[in-house]
């Protein structure tokens, strides 16, 4: 298997770059709170993509070749892994941070993870 870096990379800073503009809009539009909330629930999604990409390729866009049977494995335990972590940070945070306005944590976390369809459009080639 060949996993081209530039990709992987490109799609994780992309969801970084939607979580901070997105904070920012918020900030300016509805507050503090609305920015906060945005904020973690894209940084929830930006950890799962970077759990996922160490587990499934070794390193965030390490290039490896494997058979078939020891991609799917890689690629199933890292979707598991970033569905528990995604599962317990939300649980966390309903637990730890009672007040977030929960609307935009829902956003943030959803816009956040809409950068891996638009990284499917996107050829990022590595230069940055």
């Amino acid at each position: 298997m060949m996993v081209r870096t530039a990709q992987i990379r490109g799609v994780i800073r992309l969801k970084v770059a939607i979580t901070i503009v997105l904070a920012v809009v918020l900030l300016l539009i509805l507050g503090q709170s609305a920015a906060i909330a945005s904020g973690v629930g894209g940084l929830i999604a930006i950890f799962g993509s970077v759990l996922y990409a160490v587990i499934a390729y070794g390193s965030i866009g390490g290039v490896k070749f494997a058979p078939a049977a020891e991609i799917m494995r890689r690629h199933f335990a890292a979707e598991m892994a970033k569905l528990c972590m995604t599962l317990l940070a939300f649980a966390a945070l309903f637990v730890l941070y009672r007040q977030a306005d929960w609307l935009w944590v829902f956003v943030g976390y959803l816009a956040a993870a809409s950068a891996y369809w638009f990284g499917l459009l996107i050829q990022f080639d590595g230069k940055k």
